[in-house]
């Protein structure tokens, strides 16, 4: 990586060429506001907040041009010798977009300080609008009733929202969606302080080729940047008293000068700090509540977990005997608390007019206990915790180079600017009350097993005398009894142990006289999970999660520059990237069945008898007894084993027999049996049981794995250099232990590109090219259907008895061939190109079964005798290079109405299933599931539009966009038949769709009172997958890789996005109502000033979903029957309101006037989600079509299964509770109480 980084730090240093991230610029002509004439070598000034962002002088013509404009409002002022001062305030500049702006000054014949004040209108038509989508400013979002940067998107039309959140884009999956904040593409996190927020863009299409690895929308958060004077404010909301959930939040932003310039109206160092703190008590709210035990009965089955069966021997459990009457029902998921803290902040350096360097970055924390649907009953307690640390950071320097106002060149406006950026996301998640101490998630008590040797009768030699009718030992292992004391780590799981011990005490005869009575009871040991309530509900005390922990790394350099050209504008760039994804999963739990004694990986070499070493036992002389050691087998002792023997201080040699499960936690100790079956008792601290004490392959099991990671060594330390493939496969320690490295994933993605926008006569032109290169820089299959290698028809005559074999005249010298059988072959029976089989013949045939004469699908292997995979199985991954032009295009036909359209080739690398896991291959045979891919290939997506905008009046316009996408290469599940050694299941690159659709927009700019901002979106979104797993059910059913597209899971046929904003002035600009106070001489009150609403609107027709003709069981799942077509059906409409209610008050902190003023603004407002308490479907069973009831409790053919339950009644009681999952609705009504103060 680091090679890497160099070749790119020296290529961007040689060149010198750099682009600023998601700039705009600023182009028109000074006239004079009588004559209509240029005026030339007008001073532009653009300001944000008081600080200088750019300038330019005209030119002879009067035309002025400033980039780079980070996205934003601006105020510009102009000034000339002769003409009045002008300031345009509010100023909108987009990301990647123009905005044109002709300044008009008035003349006069004195020289005068005062400056003309005019408020900036956003034009209706943008003439170089080629991008389909929405700019959101500061002053709009400040007013939503939901401020965060995903819903404000999801008030554009083509935005898909659920409920509430940001979904699909135009049709596609939602990760083909890229999210930069300021300027840096998002990974993790992506929570921005809803003060910081300056502006967000949303582009829908025309992606202009600066973007790249992405194959739908871009969604760009800009934050604020410094004021040349100080700011600051504070903002509280919270919910408490006015709904169940328990929301609350602090908000506060700073801003301001550290070093101002000469004249002291300019900032030369300023800063920018912004944060959010939030608190939620709920982190899952439901519209329909939640099932849960009372305290006091849950208390009572935590005390009570089992009762006995009645059979004499085992238990049941006392959740299955639960009814209605036992449960109550609460608003609120319990035990889902979630506390984060985002910071965002920038220091903006201005070294001189033309040089800028920005510093900034942000902090995000989280910690929260995860929702569990199946914990809600009587398990919430052992909710996950999980924690996630999130932070970026970035340098950018911008140079200008300004064009003299006297200068005829055609090179003009020459910029560049140099961005480096860095995130870092990591996290954990684990039990509350384990954590990182992995042996105490399966630990519940002290088990102290009592052991006896057995003897029969029988004969033997021993130094050459032979005994007749003597006692021989023949075990040591004999249990007569277990004796068991619980502890306080998982006191709920050891009650079932205790209430099992207590149900048959003095039994231990088929109840504890040994280990397996004990889980034949039903009771618990050290590593046991709890039976679940009729498989629906947890019971009290089982540990919901292992632990786990994730650390990534994201590398940025991006270069451009812009140069205008006479009539063009070019702009260029190149960008490297780098990403380490690491990652490390343990199952703890399970530790303790792995290493139990006699069935584990303790004393694993001590189960036999050395009879080779009979030892004589006599009585007054006479041997009537003879005993046999335990025989010690060096090449079956675990490095458990030897690890564990000496933290105890044992000789790793001994023949002593280590107790696993009764070791005690509380007195640190652990008791083990000598070589003559005598107990002892010793001393084994906390720390001493570690993962440390496991060999990899241990926890590895075979492919029946505890643990899975990457990036970090089995014992969860960052690896601190990226180990080579075939470590996994070769490496050893001191020991000759396989330490089983897995490097990091590290792909490496490069993109260049470049645009010109130009005129020609009316027609506005945004032409580009992007060359992206993705290299996911791994190993992958030289080929996915072999994991040995095997002959081609190239080479296959090397093998005995096929020197002077034929091939059919089509095979090529590459083709596999495949043999009666892969132990001495006889016979050719097919071939195989990639992924299409021949028979003998040359015939292409389907289904690769064919070739299996009896003896499987066989390859001609290389090696006849390989089992196992190694590096040669192996090449490294092919880099994908993709060209992707770009062309739109604007027609203005007129001031009043305009045409636009876009051609757009997109590319996106692999988002999953994609890293080359050598584990996967080392343990392929007792692997199940499915496999990832390391070779996919980066999806396609092939964009059109074509649009038109149409102004109504002074204040409104209408814009009408079709849009057409076809989406090539996406990811799904594949069934890769014909494998070797066996067939299995992976991803491949076969999904396709297309999504069509028209979109019509109507944007009313603020007109008296009113601001809207609507769209309906006509949408037909169809493809054949609509996550990478979608083909799960096909290939369940014996029908692997087959293609047909079918609607997707948020193909809304109708669709609307409303904004509506309802508000009244102060001062003159005031129409509301007027309470006269005459009598007192005062002026009348304005009761509603800078007082209104804005209301948002979320929703269309309901979404497909499958139905079935046949009711599924829980307990025993069968395939569904199709009814109708794949998603061929449709939920209910579905629509969401959101509103806020707020107020403004504008005050003065101090008496003086004007400049000097120091000025106050205080909001208060009410927020409400989902106003009207919509009660949305966004689920439901196939059989029924209804969200709480799936039709198997009335189900005829169901009954007989339902009365075999141990308790039917309760079972019915819970069935019917648990089916009805709040998950099938959106979520209710929140109400927040907040106010904003800043100064």
């Amino acid at each position: 990586m680091l090679r890497n980084l160099l070749l790119t730090l020296g290529l961007i240093f040689a060149t010198s060429v750099v682009v600023f991230a998601q700039s705009g610029a600023l182009k028109g002509t000074v006239l004079d506001k009588d004559t209509k004439e240029p005026i030339p070598f007008a001073n532009i000034v653009l300001e944000n907040k008081g600080s200088q962002v750019g300038g330019a002088t005209s030119d002879f013509d009067g035309n002025y041009m400033i980039k780079p404009i980070p996205p934003g409002q601006y105020d510009l002022k102009a000034t000339f010798v002769g003409y009045k001062t002008i300031l345009i305030q509010g100023i909108i500049i987009g990301g990647d977009q123009i905005r044109f702006y002709d300044v008009e000054l008035t003349s006069t014949a004195e020289t005068l300080d005062v400056v003309e004040v005019v408020a900036y209108k956003v034009p209706l038509i943008d003439k170089d609008q080629t991008a389909s989508g929405q700019t959101i400013t500061a002053e709009e979002i400040s007013k939503m009733p939901n401020r965060n940067a995903n819903a404000v998107a999801t008030t554009v039309g083509g935005v898909f929202s659920e409920d509430g959140e940001r979904g699909s884009v135009r049709g596609a999956r939602s990760d083909a969606t890229a999210m930069y904040i300021d300027g840096i593409r998002v990974i993790g996190n992506s929570s921005v302080p809803q003060s910081a927020i300056e502006q967000v863009d949303v582009i829908l299409g025309g992606v202009p080729a600066r973007y790249g690895d992405v194959t739908s929308g871009i969604i760009n958060v800009t934050t604020k940047g410094p004021a040349r004077e100080f700011g600051a404010g504070i903002e509280l909301e919270s919910s408490q008293f006015l709904d169940a959930f328990g929301h609350n939040r602090v908000g506060f932003n700073m801003m301001g000068p550290l070093i101002k310039g000469k004249d002291k109206n300019t900032s030369l160092l300023g800063f920018f700090i912004a944060g959010d703190l939030n608190a939620n008590q709920d982190g899952n709210p439901s519209a329909t509540g939640y099932y849960t035990l009372s305290d006091e009965n849950l208390r009572m089955l935590e005390q009570n977990p089992i009762r006995p069966s009645g059979s004499g021997s085992g238990t049941f459990i006392n959740g299955e005997f639960l009814r209605n009457s036992d449960l109550q029902h609460v608003n609120t998921a319990p035990n889902t608390a979630q506390q984060s803290y985002n910071f965002i902040g920038n220091i903006n350096i201005r070294t001189t007019e033309t040089i800028n360097l920005t510093i900034g970055g942000s902090y995000y924390y989280y910690s929260g206990r995860d929702y569990s649907y199946g914990a809600t009953l009587a398990n919430s307690d052992k909710n996950r915790l999980r924690k996630n640390t999130n932070y970026r950071g970035y340098i950018r320097f911008t140079q200008r180079f300004p064009t003299d106002a006297e200068s005829t060149s055609i090179f003009k406006n020459f910029y560049y600017s140099l961005q480096f950026d860095y995130t870092k996301d990591k996290g954990e998640y684990g039990d509350a009350n384990h954590w990182d101490n992995l042996f105490k998630y399966g630990y519940i008590g002290k088990f102290s097993t009592y052991k006896t040797p057995t003897f029969e009768l029988g004969s033997d030699t021993v130094n050459g005398k032979y005994y007749e009718n003597v006692w021989l030992l023949n075990s040591w292992d004999y249990d007569t009894l277990v004796e068991w004391s619980p502890r306080d780590i998982n006191p709920l799981v050891a009650k079932y142990t205790t209430d099992y011990y207590n149900i048959y005490d003095g039994q231990p005869v088929g109840h504890y006289q040994n280990i397996d009575d004990i889980l034949l009871g039903n009771a618990m040991l050290n590593g046991s999970t709890p039976q679940t309530i009729y498989g629906l509900y947890q019971s009290p005390g089982t540990n919901q999660t292992g632990y786990g922990k994730w650390n990534n790394d994201q590398y940025n350099m991006r270069m451009d520059a812009s140069l205008d050209i006479g009539n063009h504008g070019v702009k260029l760039g190149f960008q490297y990237e780098q990403r380490a994804n690491r990652n490390i999963n343990y199952a703890p739990t399970g530790f303790w069945n792995l290493a139990r004694d006699g069935k584990g990986l303790t004393n694993a070499h001590l189960i036999q008898l050395d009879l080779d070493n009979p030892e004589l036992i006599s009585y007054d002389g006479h041997v009537d007894t003879i005993i046999y050691r335990r025989k010690y087998d060096a090449n079956s002792q675990r490095t458990f084993d030897k690890n564990l023997r000496e933290a105890m201080g044992l000789p790793v040699d001994g023949l002593d027999y280590i107790v696993m499960d009764s070791y005690d936690f509380d007195n640190g100790t652990i008791e083990y049996y000598d070589r003559n079956g005598v107990t002892h008792t010793v001393n084994l601290d906390q720390s001493a049981l570690n993962v440390g004490l496991f060999s990899p392959d241990e926890l590895w099991n075979d492919g029946l794995s505890a643990i899975s990671y990457q990036g970090y060594d089995y014992e969860g330390n960052v690896l601190s250099n990226q180990p080579a493939y075939e470590d996994f496969f070769n490496k050893t320690d001191a020991n000759g232990v396989y330490s089983r490295d897995i490097g990091a994933y590290q792909p490496i993605y490069m993109a260049g590109y470049i645009q010109d926008q130009f005129a020609f006569k009316d027609l506005i032109f945004n032409v580009g090219v992007r060359v992206d290169r993705f290299d996911a820089n791994q190993k992958v299959l030289e080929d996915p259907f072999l994991l040995y290698p095997a002959r081609n028809v190239g080479d296959i005559n090397v093998v005995p008895g096929f020197e002077n074999v034929t091939h059919p005249s089509n095979m090529g010298e590459d083709y596999v061939v495949y043999v009666d059988k892969v132990k001495d072959p006889t016979k050719v029976v097919g071939y195989r190109n990639e992924y299409t089989w021949y028979n003998a013949d040359g015939i292409e045939i389907l289904d690769p079964t064919i070739l299996d004469v009896g003896n499987g699908i066989s390859p001609a292997l290389v090696d006849q005798e390989q089992a196992q995979v190694n590096i040669k199985s192996f090449k490294d991954y092919d880099p994908q290079i993709n060209v992707m032009p770009r062309i739109s295009f604007s027609f203005p036909i007129s001031d009043e109405a305009l045409f636009f359209a876009h051609y757009d080739v997109l590319t996106q690398r692999p988002t999953s299933n994609v890293f080359s896991d050598p584990s996967q291959y080392y343990f392929f045979n007792n692997i199940g599931g499915s496999l990832d891919n390391p070779s996919l290939e980066p999806t396609k997506t092939i964009d059109y539009e074509l649009g038109f905008t149409q102004k109504v009046s002074n204040t409104s316009s209408i814009t009408f966009t079709t849009f057409y996408r076809e989406m090539r290469s996406m990811i799904q599940l594949y069934r890769f038949n014909g494998a070797y050694p066996k067939d299995y299941t992976s991803y491949n690159n076969i999904d396709f769709g297309t999504v069509k659709g028209l979109t019509a927009e109507f944007d009313l700019r603020r007109t008296g009172n009113v601001r809207v901002r609507a769209a309906y979106t006509l949408q037909f979104a169809d493809a054949t997958g609509a996550s990478t797993t979608t083909a799960a059910s096909l290939l369940a059913a014996g029908l692997p890789n087959l293609r047909s597209t079918f609607p997707m899971p948020w193909d809304r046929r109708h669709a609307f996005n409303i904004v509506l904003d309802y508000r009244w002035g102060a001062g003159k600009d005031y129409n509301g109502p007027k309470i006269n106070r005459e009598k007192s001489g005062k002026a009348p009150m304005e009761p509603l000033s800078n007082f209104g609403f804005s209301l948002t609107v979320n929703g269309g027709s309901g979404t497909p979903y499958t139905a079935s003709r046949n009711v599924n069981s829980p307990l025993s799942p069968v395939t569904n029957l199709l009814k109708g077509t794949y998603s061929g059906s449709r939920l209910p409409w579905q629509f969401r309101l959101d509103l806020r209610v707020d107020k403004d008050f504008y005050f003065k902190l101090n008496k003086k006037e004007g400049d000097k003023a120091s000025k106050a603004y205080l909001n208060v407002y009410l927020q409400v989600l989902n106003l009207l308490d919509t009660k949305n479907i966004v689920n439901v069973y196939s059989y029924t079509g209804n969200p709480e009831d799936d039709g198997y409790l009335t189900a005829p053919e169901w009954q007989r299964q339902i009365n075999n339950q141990i308790d039917p009644a309760a079972f019915r009681d819970l069935y019917g509770n648990f089916v009805n999952n709040p998950g099938n609705y959106s979520t209710p009504r929140q109400i927040r109480l907040g106010l904003m103060f800043n100064f």
